[in-house]
C-alpha cells in the first residue's frame, strides 16, 4: 500500500510539472510565447504600473546562453510627462545609467537613466510640450547586469511607471483678475519645468517653461504675461518625479482684493 501511495504521489507530482513548465520564480515576460525581448514586446506601460522581473540568463539552445533584455512599451501623449523608476534590485545586478535607457519607436537611443539613493535607484524622466492629437511610441530597454551569464531567476528588479503631469483646472485674466502661478521643486536636484496655457476646449495658448529649475527653488509666474485676456486651464509637465513637484494658481482681483487658491494636482496613484 505504501509503494502505490508514493507512485501515486509521484504521478502527481510530474503532472504538475509538465503542466506548470516553467520553474517556480521564473519571469512570466520570458517563458512565454511573447517575450519582453525585444521592440515587438507587448508589455505596455500605465499610469501605476509596478512589476517584478528578472534578468537571468536565457537558453535559447542545447548550448545557447543569452543576456536577458526586458524591454517596456510606452504611449506618450501631448502636453504629459513621465516616470519609470528601477529600484528594489536583488542578487548581483548592480545596474548602471547605460542600463536603463528610453529609446524611440525604431529602438534609437532618447536618454539614459538618473542614478540616485546610493545607486539603488535609476530613474528616467520626461516630458511632451507639444501639442496635437498623435501619441508618440517610446521604449524602455533594461539589459548589462554585472552578474552577465551567471545572472539567474534571483536576479530581480521592480519597475514602476507614472505619469508625472500635473493640472489646474483653471486660470483667468479676463476682466478684472489675473492669475499667478506659484511652483516648486521639492527635489534635491535640477530638473525641468514646463506649465503649459490650454484654453478652455483644451487647445494650447502659451507655454512658459523656465528651463532648469534649482532644487527647492520656487518660481513665481504671472500667467498674463503669456495669456493677456485670457482664461483656461494649466497642465504642469516637468522631469522632478512623480510627486516632484507642489504648488498652486492664486487668482488676484484687484478690486476686491480677494485672492483664491487653486492647488495643482498629481494623477491619482
Amino acid at each position: 500500500m505504501d509503494l502505490q501511495i508514493r507512485k501515486t504521489a509521484a504521478g502527481l507530482a510530474l503532472g504538475l510539472t509538465m503542466v506548470l513548465g516553467a520553474p517556480a520564480g521564473a519571469d512570466d515576460w520570458d517563458v512565454g510565447p511573447d517575450s519582453d525581448g525585444g521592440l515587438g514586446t507587448d508589455n505596455a506601460l500605465f499610469h501605476g504600473a509596478e512589476q517584478v522581473h528578472d534578468l537571468g540568463a536565457i537558453e535559447t539552445g542545447p548550448t545557447t546562453v543569452i543576456q536577458d533584455q526586458d524591454w517596456y512599451l510606452t504611449s506618450v501623449h501631448p502636453f504629459s510627462s513621465y516616470s519609470f523608476v528601477v529600484d528594489g534590485f536583488t542578487g548581483d545586478l548592480d545596474l548602471t545609467s547605460a542600463d536603463v535607457l528610453r529609446t524611440d519607436v525604431n529602438g534609437n537611443f532618447l536618454e539614459s537613466a538618473l542614478i540616485s539613493d546610493a545607486g539603488g535607484v535609476l530613474s528616467l524622466n520626461w516630458l511632451r510640450e507639444s501639442g496635437g492629437s498623435a501619441t508618440e511610441t517610446n521604449f524602455v530597454r533594461i539589459t548589462g547586469a554585472s552578474c552577465g551569464f551567471g545572472c539567474g531567476t534571483a536576479d530581480t528588479y521592480r519597475a514602476r511607471f507614472y505619469d508625472t503631469t500635473y493640472t489646474i483646472p483653471r486660470f483667468n485674466n479676463s476682466g478684472t483678475q489675473t492669475t499667478v502661478l506659484l511652483i516648486q521643486n521639492a527635489t534635491d536636484r535640477t530638473c525641468g519645468v514646463a506649465p503649459l496655457l490650454l484654453s478652455p476646449s483644451g487647445t494650447f495658448i502659451a507655454s512658459m517653461s523656465p528651463g532648469a529649475v534649482a532644487p527647492n527653488r520656487l518660481l513665481v509666474l504671472a500667467t498674463a504675461t503669456a495669456a493677456p485676456n485670457q482664461a483656461g486651464s494649466v497642465r504642469i509637465v516637468h522631469t522632478c518625479g512623480y510627486g516632484g513637484l507642489s504648488g498652486k494658481a492664486v487668482a488676484l482681483e484687484p478690486a476686491t482684493g480677494f485672492a483664491f487658491d487653486t492647488p495643482m494636482t498629481p494623477r491619482p496613484r
